[in-house]
């Protein structure tokens, strides 16, 4: 045999050139570490080593996580989340300074079970933490950009304090377990800080800056890491001498550039960031729509959309001013300025009535009767008159937005704003005379026509017209949820069954829609409806007096306020609304509106609230609570995009993995079972360092025999010296290559 006519001198020096070549040099070091611990006077386990590396993952952690809380003063329970973070991280530290690989499987399966319980058993309350969280990070994006309202999520916990605590020991595990790994593998500067730097982007973007101490406990963890990526690129016992010397190094140098560059001269010296003001736009979305502004592609915008019924998982709510509004306020109640009226459902939209009979030939008819009774008996009939100018500044759309009972023959055009003589409804005007609605307003179409008479047989609709109103609007309040992110939907489903149905919950054109066929089922003439809306309280809290204007000139006859004043209020794309008209046979088209709204009243009078400012906090929205449910499933669209990438990253695996083995299989027999030795190396490496001190070939396979059981023959193992150091190979080398393949799958590695 060849072998055996080499010298073992001879073989020494092939071994020694061509075989100890194969380790990686990350894996020599290794080797060496192990050594180095070994030839130490009997000591094999280092408290103090463990010390330094929970110090060091307790500064990086509570260092991000506490600096990020800090920044945007959110308050918590700074000893439980210290203490927990600390705990942590010395128990992961002294479990792996043991090199048990059993014991550090043990602890790492322990972790995620613990893990694993203190999300599901505080999952409302971690939620909660994060939605504070996000919460406060949109009012200081508010406060920087000077935007005045925008989106808040709604907290399933009150105690806010408690929320941010858990959730911030629960982030802490994260961050803890993350970090233990990069400490104990490839350790390098630039992964430890994408993991801890980058939840302060935001707050530097804002200008919030946490305080020094979370700054000096970041700046003494980097350098440590940085020290040890040039040394040895993992965590050893190197960490007892430099975490100390580094500590003292950072606050001596932080403290220094303190004192001789001020937070003002730095201020001066730095120029502000060409990124940032390119990307103030986009940040100006985010303090507006929060996550939902990064995923608008499912979304719908604000506004009217002539009834054009959307399948976008949510409706992104624009803040921009939309219309000026200047009017006298004549009652709590709502005021609806009316822009598309929507005769025939048509499965994914509606088809526009016409302004004449038979379309909407019944408001004119209501208009005079109020006219009529006004001009009969003035403030004494309970009718009043008023002016209301509308000026269009942002509504892009082609429509009108007029007010209920507008004269339709008086109505002024100056540019952009048009400026309506109107009749209030007061609730009591009887209709005197007309025709009978068209009978298109009672059509219930098949797609829907199931979903609707089952509902309606559900929830036992019956009574009068008056006492059906109030039933659907109380059914929909009961069973049904408000949400500007009802979700996908899948297929070409029928808008209306869908929601009914399958999903039961959605925004204003969902319940519009709906509502508008369970009253045709009932019998009672109805339509679909949008436009804008606004409350009383919004007028309250967003409204201005506009001085000099004589209340004489824009309201005559009852008012259930009394005299109040004109003012204006800017409506934005927001308030866009949908809402029914149903047919009353006394007093024609009136309005319902069944979305779910808030239960607050303002009762204050008028000249309390403008004069002294009272009334308190008021709703911003007709039909929305925009601050507290606007985004009940706020990330929802998180997981269309979760799904996207995971399947990206699966088509990607199997195209990598296919090009590799295909790869191989070109390559020469003698190469490709060089490949598969230097695997199973690998593989026993992991298993144990010890392997790595095994130099020859000869020790490294009666290392695997003694300690992984793997079955490697004489006969084998004499083809395996031919491969490295032979010219002609005495064995079936497709062969070797399966067996060696087999040795790495079945044996103990």
């Amino acid at each position: 045999m060849i072998m055996k006519r080499m010298g073992n001198a001879e073989l020494g020096r092939q071994e020694a050139a061509g075989f100890v070549r194969l380790l990686p040099i990350r894996e020599k070091r290794k080797a060496a570490d192990i050594l180095l611990i070994k030839q130490r006077s009997g000591e094999t386990y280092d408290f103090f080593a463990v010390l330094a590396k929970t110090f060091l993952l307790f500064s990086l952690v509570y260092g991000a996580v506490g600096g990020f809380l800090a920044a945007f003063e959110i308050k918590f329970h700074m000893g439980l989340c210290i203490s927990s973070i600390f705990v942590l991280a010395l128990v992961l530290s002294a479990i792996y300074e043991t090199g048990k690989r059993w014991l550090v499987n043990l602890t790492a399966l322990l972790v995620f079970l613990l893990y694993l319980a203190i999300a599901v058993t505080n999952y409302w309350v971690i939620n909660s933490g994060y939605y504070y969280i996000l919460n406060r990070i949109f009012d200081k994006a508010r406060e920087y950009f000077n935007v005045s309202s925008g989106m808040e999520y709604s907290l399933a916990v009150d105690d806010g304090y408690m929320a941010v605590t858990v959730f911030a020991i629960f982030l802490g595990m994260v961050g803890v377990i993350l970090l233990n790994i990069q400490l104990h593998n490839k350790c390098t500067i630039l992964g430890v800080m994408v993991l801890t730097l980058t939840p302060y982007v935001i707050p530097m973007y804002l200008e919030s800056s946490p305080p020094l101490f979370y700054n000096i406990l970041l700046l003494i963890g980097y350098a440590a890491v940085m020290m040890l990526s040039y040394g040895r690129g993992r965590a050893s016992a190197q960490m007892r001498y430099l975490l100390p010397v580094t500590a003292v190094a950072v606050v001596l140098l932080t403290r220094a550039a303190a004192l001789f560059l001020p937070e003002e001269s730095y201020a001066r010296i730095v120029p502000q960031s060409a990124g940032k003001e390119a990307s103030k736009q986009g940040m100006e979305l985010f303090a507006r729509y929060g996550m939902l502004a990064l995923f608008p592609q499912d979304t719908a915008g604000s506004g009217v959309s002539g009834g054009k019924l959307s399948k976008g998982s949510a409706v992104m709510p624009s803040y921009e001013t939309a219309l000026i509004v200047r009017y006298t306020p004549y009652s709590q109640q709502p005021v609806y300025l009316k822009a598309f009226t929507g005769m025939d459902y048509i499965g994914t939209s509606w088809t526009e009535a016409d302004m004449e009979w038979p379309g909407d030939g019944q408001m004119e008819m209501s208009l005079y009767s109020r006219e009529r009774q006004f001009e009969r008996s003035g403030s004494d009939s309970g009718q009043g008159r008023g002016i209301m100018e509308v000026e269009k500044t942002g509504a892009g759309d082609p429509f009108e937005y007029r007010p209920y009972y507008t004269d339709y023959c008086d109505i002024e055009e100056n540019n952009t704003t048009f400026i309506y003589h109107y009749y209030p409804d007061n609730g009591t005007s009887v209709l005197e005379t007309g025709k009978e609605p068209y009978a298109g307003y009672l059509l219930v179409p098949k797609s829907c026509e199931t979903a609707v008479r089952r509902t309606c047989e559900e929830a036992g609709f019956k009574g009068s017209e008056e006492e059906i109103t109030r039933q659907v609007i109380a059914y929909f309040d009961e069973n049904y949820d408000y949400t500007l992110r009802p979700g996908l939907y899948y297929g070409n489903p029928d808008y209306i069954s869908h929601f009914l149905l399958e999903s039961k919950k959605g925004y204003c054109a969902h319940f519009a829609s709906a509502a508008t066929m369970l009253f045709r089922q009932m019998g009672i003439p109805a339509r679909y409806v949008e436009g804008y809306g606004f409350s009383y309280a919004a007028v309250i809290e967003n409204g201005e007096l506009v001085q000099g204007a004589d209340y004489a000139d824009y309201y005559q006859g009852f008012s259930e306020l009394g005299e109040t004043a004109l003012v204006q209020i800017e409506i934005p794309e927001a308030y866009a609304h949908a809402w029914v008209e149903i047919y009353d046979s006394n007093r024609g088209w009136i309005v319902v509106d069944p979305t779910p709204s808030s239960n607050e009243e303002e009762t204050a009078s008028f000249w309390d609230i403008f004069m002294n400012g009272e009334g308190g906090e008021t709703e911003l929205t007709l039909g929305e609570d925009v601050l507290g449910g606007y985004l009940e499933n706020a990330l929802g669209v998180m997981n269309y995009v979760f799904f996207a990438v995971l399947g990206i990253a699966v088509i990607a695996f199997t195209v990598i993995t296919l090009v590799r083995r295909e790869r191989v299989r070109r390559l020469p027999v003698r190469e490709r079972i060089r490949l598969e030795y230097g695997r199973l190396q690998r593989a026993a490496a992991k298993k144990n360092k010890a392997f790595l001190l095994q130099r020859t070939l000869k020790e490294q396979i009666a290392w695997m025999r003694e300690n992984c059981r793997v079955e490697i023959s004489d006969a084998q193992e004499e083809a395996l010296y031919q491969v490295f150091f032979g010219k002609e190979i005495g064995y079936d080398c497709e062969r070797l290559c399966g067996e060696l393949q087999k040795c790495r799958r079945f044996g103990r590695l």
